[in-house]
């Protein structure tokens, strides 16, 4: 879903293969070169260069190098976002790490999410979208937290609202170390965030597989 107020109209939008190669071109150059040296010192003669097009059809399909910018943003938001939570039946520990491991390796090589910090004390409309995205996933968690409550799977006494604020705030804070340089071991985050949603005989139970239509009552 594009965001209109984050890309705005675009000069012209190619049709031919070839218009639509350059583009594609320029929008992979920029997402290179924005990772390499910023945005700030990056220009769209440099973009347009290393596409190997020339500086005038870089200005034919985006007005300034801020719309290609969030262009790659507006493409990418949901997967810059913290991870989203769904359960299988199986060894929590281990499945929700491995996704960990996976969703950071697939952030990295997008090679933007280290740009947004600064980003988004500039650009307000940035910051806008970036916090639409981050309720719309806070509404999926809590969906997913509540059917999780009502199978009985979940400690009975917490309150589902307050969970998942705690969740996302864990998860977007591996995310800042993350973005920071830090090394995470992601078995022992693992372990600390299912032992705050899950009672000890629930997981023994899910590693044990007799829970074995979690998937399918989460994803309902």
């Amino acid at each position: 879903m594009q965001h209109e107020n984050l890309v705005g109209d675009f000069p012209t939008f190619p049709k031919q293969l070839r218009s639509k190669q350059k583009r594609e071109a320029l929008i992979e150059s920029a997402k290179l070169l924005f990772s390499e040296k910023g945005f700030e010192h990056t220009t769209a003669k440099e973009i347009a260069a290393h596409a190997k097009v020339a500086t005038g059809t870089f200005y034919r399909y985006f007005s300034d190098k801020r719309q290609l910018l969030m262009t790659l943003i507006d493409n990418q938001i949901d997967s810059m976002m913290p991870l989203d939570l769904e359960w299988k039946s199986g060894d929590p520990e281990k499945l929700l790490a491995g996704r960990l491991e996976m969703h950071y390796h697939k952030i990295n090589e997008k090679n933007l999410r280290k740009l947004m910090p600064e980003l988004l004390l500039k650009d307000a409309e940035l910051a806008e979208v970036v916090n639409e995205a981050k309720m719309r996933m806070q509404g999926k968690v809590l969906g997913h937290l509540q059917t999780l409550q009502k199978k009985g799977l979940m400690w009975p006494d917490i309150d589902i609202e307050t969970l998942t604020w705690c969740l996302q705030s864990m998860m977007e804070k591996l995310q800042s170390r993350k973005n920071e340089g830090v090394c995470v071991d992601y078995k022992e985050f693992a372990k600390v965030f299912c032992r705050t949603l899950f009672p000890p005989d629930i997981i023994e139970q899910m590693r044990s597989g007799n829970i074995n239509d979690m998937e399918r009552t989460v994803n309902r």
